[in-house]
């Protein structure tokens, strides 16, 4: 008798120039779409300090969304950091791209961490060119 797992795969791509000008023009897509989020929040922000009657109402508004503008910046700076990285990348290296899971059946007298030991798949332009798995 078995069970069935799952287990987590990690996707890495080889790096060619197609995948590292795709990946860059996505991080400059995200950093634009960050940037207009913060200008609408900016906007919102001078709308609360129009107000001449500063209620506790509009002053907790205004801390939300500075809280958000704060969290917004912080994503910016992650999305330029992973920026620079990607235009770092050398051609032909591996860039893992994130984990899926995968099912595995296991019975009495298996490994089990041999089963659901680390997994990879190796994809360059989409196409898988090798499954890794640890014995």
């Amino acid at each position: 008798m078995g069970i069935t797992l799952t287990r987590p795969v990690v996707i890495k791509a080889i790096v060619t120039e197609s995948f590292k000008r795709l990946y860059i023009q996505d991080l400059e897509d995200a950093i634009k779409r960050v940037d207009t989020l913060v200008q609408q929040i900016d906007t919102q922000i001078r709308r609360t300090e129009l107000e001449r009657q500063l209620s506790p109402q509009s002053r907790a508004v205004r801390q939300q969304l500075e809280l958000e503008r704060a969290r917004q910046e912080a994503a910016k700076a992650e999305l330029q950091m992973r920026l620079r990285e990607a235009e770092a990348l050398e051609l032909n290296s591996e860039f893992p791209q994130g984990t899926v899971e995968s099912l595995v059946e296991v019975g009495i007298g298996d490994n089990l961490f041999n089963k659901i030991g680390r997994t990879e798949i190796i994809i360059k332009d989409g196409i898988i060119l090798e499954i890794r798995e640890e014995a």
